[in-house]
């Protein structure tokens, strides 16, 4: 009986450990004592390079890679910037970005509202461009951060009419998901304020 007894009491604690384990995989940061870091888990959303060559909407548009990012404890509220940054550099073959460097100035968070701040220098672009920049941007912060729902972009700290001339940019972008041909799909859209 004592066997049973310490087999149950080892199953329960292996339990316990486990279930405590999988309460730390959140949406948010995972504090490192190691190393005074907090590291998160992004979708990093990239342009097709073959969809912008050749234009076939067959192909998806957007490449999605999953990274981790781990930025030290006092920096953690830059964690948003961080991300945006890393789309500056195309990792893979096959993939394109609208993102230069320099480009995104800051980004705040409040009430599930990210503002994005862009530096003015950097805005100039064909409407393609603009169009993937908004996707990249958007798509990436959406489903990186559970507290980002919507995006909204200023210039120089300015809300401006358009980033580049060609969309509405005085506006809050965010997902919706639509019936296409019979399956769900989650496009950028302007959202209703």
């Amino acid at each position: 009986m004592k066997k049973v007894w310490k087999k149950t009491i080892a199953a329960m604690l292996v339990l316990i450990l486990t279930v405590g384990m999988l309460a730390g995989c959140g949406g948010g940061p995972v504090e490192n004592e190691e190393e005074d870091s907090a590291n998160y888990h992004v979708k990093l959303y990239y342009v097709s390079a073959e969809y912008l060559e050749t234009g076939d909407e067959s192909i998806e548009p957007m490449v999605v890679v999953d990274t981790d990012v781990a930025v030290p404890l006092e920096e953690a509220d830059e964690i948003y910037e961080t991300t945006l940054e890393l789309l500056v550099q195309v990792s893979e073959e096959g993939m394109d970005t609208m993102i230069r460097e320099g480009m995104v100035d800051d980004v705040t968070v409040t009430g599930g509202l990210a503002v994005v701040d862009l530096n003015e220098d950097t805005m100039h672009g064909g409407s393609m461009e603009e169009v993937y920049l908004i996707e990249q941007m958007v798509r990436t912060l959406i489903k990186s951060f559970d507290e980002v729902q919507k995006v909204r972009f200023t210039v120089e700290g300015e809300e401006v009419d358009s980033l580049m001339g060609h969309l509405e940019a005085n506006c809050s972008y965010g997902l919706i998901t639509v019936q296409e041909d019979g399956a769900d799909v989650e496009l950028v859209s302007i959202m209703e304020e």
